[in-house]
């Protein structure tokens, strides 16, 4: 059995209960509890992603989600390398994160804004390279560059110039 579907479980259910967390938590846990979250979303994506790299492979298709062809997920040893990548520079990220933008207060990096998307960025990420289909791919992609472009955005109290950058 392979272990990609339970770490793809896994990272899911972590960027849902991070985005959970970083909406509902009071600042004083909030923090660091959507970065170990976090860290855990790039924990599973990386070990999923070192599956399919050691052989494994995995596909499944939904076929009501989306309109076209729905939504079809497969991992072959190419999109494992993408995951396994991602997934160890989310999980550094993740840690590093949590001195950072505790240090900037809860405004910014540490609002909720920030806080919720973070997660959601992280799982979009992992599952970009799983995307196998012409109608899963650019809704994945698109949820991707949203959630990234309101992640920059978070800074727009701070720094006039993030504001412009995000909005030209």
């Amino acid at each position: 059995m392979s272990a990609i579907p339970a770490a793809l479980a896994t990272a899911t259910a972590a960027g849902g209960a991070g985005a959970l967390a970083g909406f509902g938590l009071p600042y004083r846990v909030r923090v660091p509890v959507v970065g170990v979250l976090t860290a855990g979303v790039g924990a599973a994506g990386g070990t999923a992603g070192a599956a399919a790299l050691g052989g494994s492979r995995w596909s499944a298709v939904l076929p009501g989600l989306l309109p076209l062809a729905g939504v079809q997920l497969a991992v072959d040893a190419l999109a494992g390398l993408f995951m396994a990548v991602a997934g160890a520079v989310v999980a550094a990220v993740a840690v590093y994160g949590i001195g950072y933008a505790a240090g900037h207060g809860a405004h910014g990096l540490g609002s909720r804004t920030a806080q919720t998307l973070l997660p959601l960025f992280s799982l979009t990420l992992i599952l970009e390279p799983v995307a196998a289909s012409v109608s899963t791919f650019p809704v994945v992609w698109e949820l991707m560059a949203l959630a990234s472009l309101l992640l920059v955005l978070a800074e727009h109290r701070e720094r006039v110039s993030v504001r412009q950058a995000g909005l030209c």
